[in-house]
């Protein structure tokens, strides 16, 4: 997202609403997706699959999204209350989880 937008190393490139979606994302992901943003060094514009190709979570948050396309009701474009205290909570546990490593 948006590369060179920002110095490596940088923090604070996205608006709070922004962080919130990108929490929630990630969040959806089960783990499996880590965001540069929690890096030692934040690169705030990096993404990566952080499990193994033969972990079952991988296969399993791919099934997941697969099967959003094949539903009108879910997935990407749908929207969803990024604020509910389920979601946020499930997004933060995430984040508290990925920065410990």
């Amino acid at each position: 997202m948006r590369p060179g937008w920002y110095p490596a190393g940088a923090k604070g490139g996205f608006f709070p609403h922004q962080m919130v979606t990108i929490r929630d994302i990630l969040a959806d992901c089960e783990g499996v997706v880590k965001w540069g943003g929690d890096f030692a060094t934040p690169d705030e514009s990096h993404f990566q699959i952080d499990v193994r190709p033969d972990d079952a979570r991988l296969r399993k948050v791919a099934d997941k999204l697969r099967g959003w396309n094949a539903s009108p009701s879910e997935g990407a474009g749908v929207l969803v209350d990024t604020l509910a205290p389920q979601r946020r909570a499930r997004a933060k546990a995430l984040e508290r989880r990925q920065r410990r490593h």
